[in-house]
């Protein structure tokens, strides 16, 4: 502090002039993916990987990680062993509370791009199938559906 400032009194803060321009809060690393969900995105691999949020609702964690080829990202940008019980430092956020009150969890997960695109072709498989047999007015079961003919709604 130079002479010519005003002594401050025991509590007051010191002015931003004595210390500078204060810092700014930013996270590193480039721009954020997401809002609520955000990760910074110099740590996704968008390249090679899929990622999405998956809740940790009973079995929900084990569904997509054991049988749907989904793997749980760590800090440090490895994966969560398969056979792992504990996720450790696994990348989380709390997106809500349980019935019991405890905090419910997602975590950031990642499937690689081939995987992905290979499952998604097969939705839209069975999308195109159903779509086809409702042109032909068919029903779920493959019958005709009787007096609708849906042909002439859908283009």
């Amino acid at each position: 502090m130079n002479d010519t400032t005003e002594k401050r009194g025991p509590g007051r803060p010191r002015s931003a002039v004595d210390e500078g321009e204060p810092k700014r809060r930013r996270r590193e690393g480039g721009t954020v993916h997401g809002k609520r969900l955000g990760v910074s995105e110099d740590r996704l691999d968008f390249a090679r990987f899929k990622y999405r949020w998956i809740n940790d609702n009973p079995d929900r964690i084990r569904a997509m990680t054991e049988f749907d080829d989904w793997d749980i990202v760590k800090e440090g940008g490895s994966v969560v062993k398969a056979d792992k019980a504990d996720l450790g430092d696994a990348v989380s956020q709390v997106v809500g509370s349980n019935a019991d009150g405890s905090k419910k969890l997602a975590y950031l997960c990642r499937k690689l791009k081939s995987h992905y695109e290979d499952d998604q072709k097969g939705k839209s498989a069975e999308l195109d199938r159903q779509l086809k047999d409702m042109r032909a007015g068919n029903d779920r079961s493959g019958s005709k559906q009787g007096d609708y003919n849906v042909a002439s709604s859908i283009q």
